[in-house]
């Protein structure tokens, strides 16, 4: 066995390769490569045009958007901010406005709980001293009742004993002694 008929070249099969075939695929034609170049360059501006500047117009478009509503919201957010500092014043200053209030209901209610009871003290010593004139008038009036009882008692007694018509001058008199009898035992 030979070797050499173990290789088949190129040429020997009668295939349409040859090696200029081969150099000339790894080496195009000049002009072809310019051709080629050429359909590139074309295909790039057209792509520029149709694709790159719409998408990149696109995005432009989209992060103006996005630091326009991140301007937006950090002024809503100060704004917000603002608002609710205003409103924790707002209470705390309704706090003590309620707090001043409060304490000015309890000063008058204190100013009025010692009118009150200024006044239940006046009426009570009123109402103390009216009864106390009223006892002194009772007891008036009991003692002039007593008197005239007494009187009456001391004339039907005296007649009695006397069996005989007092005068009212004598009657007086014995009157008065009991009556003064009487004051000076209840002292």
């Amino acid at each position: 066995m030979d070797i050499s008929n173990l290789f088949i070249t190129y040429e020997d099969t009668g295939s349409p390769f040859s090696t200029e075939d081969f150099l000339s695929k790894l080496f195009p034609n000049p002009w072809d490569a310019l051709a080629v170049f050429l359909a590139f360059v074309i295909l790039l501006v057209v792509v520029f045009y149709v694709a790159y500047k719409p998408v990149k117009k696109l995005i432009h478009d989209r992060k103006q958007y996005v630091e326009s509503n991140l301007r937006d919201s950090e002024a809503s957010k100060a704004q917000s901010q603002k608002l609710l500092r205003d409103a924790e014043e707002d209470v705390l200053e309704s706090k003590k406005e309620a707090l001043k209030i409060v304490e000015d209901a309890k000063t008058t209610a204190n100013i009025e709980k010692e009118k009150i009871l200024e006044s239940a003290k006046i009426e009570r010593k009123q109402i103390i001293d009216e009864a106390k004139v009223e006892i002194d008038r009772e007891i008036e009036n009991s003692k002039d009742e007593i008197h005239e009882e007494i009187v009456s008692v001391a004339m039907d007694a005296s007649k009695k004993l006397l069996s005989r018509e007092v005068n009212s001058k004598d009657n007086a008199k014995l009157v008065d002694d009991f009556i003064s009898n009487l004051e000076s035992s209840e002292k």
